[in-house]
């Protein structure tokens, strides 16, 4: 079995190139965070889209897009000009997730940025009688329900842990 499942952000955007019969083949690295990491790494992994799919991506994706990846290893060797023998492993992609689109502001030709926010800040949001709630955005966060909590309330109403 040869399963890859991957979701990063491209490190710029994506290549294409088109064989003599015209089938696109495009290329571009995604940077995918290490979670098992003690500090903020990333991998750089390649990765190879064909035919439409490929259009698509040079036509949609730009540097910095989050974007999803299922497909499979490929490894390959070379031997460069200086006798060297290289082994690069890249990901021949059978699906691309397109999971960040540019704004109705934003050009396609401008990358998405998104804003800044501090690391170690962290707001939860407890107590919410369902009542009260008209429609819930969900942003991000965690929370564990089997600790104790306790909140506070703030001068806007908002109860923080």
């Amino acid at each position: 079995m040869n399963n890859v499942n991957l979701i990063g952000r491209l490190t710029k955007d994506p290549a294409v190139k088109h064989t003599g019969n015209g089938l696109a083949i495009c290329s571009f690295n995604l940077a995918v965070d290490d979670f098992h990491a003690r500090d903020d790494r990333a991998d750089f992994i390649r990765v190879k889209v064909f035919g439409t799919q490929g259009d698509n991506c040079e036509k949609y994706l730009r540097k910095g897009f989050l974007t999803g990846v299922a497909g499979r290893i490929h490894s390959d060797t070379y031997t460069d000009q200086e006798g060297i023998k290289h082994y690069p492993i890249e990901i021949i992609a059978d699906t691309v997730q397109f999971l960040q689109w540019p704004t109705r502001e934003t050009k396609i030709t401008e990358p998405v940025t998104e804003p800044k926010v501090e690391p170690d800040v962290e707001l939860q949001v407890e107590s919410i009688p369902l009542e009260d709630i008209d429609e819930v955005e969900i942003i991000s966060g965690y929370h564990d329900f089997n600790s104790a909590v306790n909140t506070e309330t703030r001068d806007d109403g908002l109860h923080l842990n």
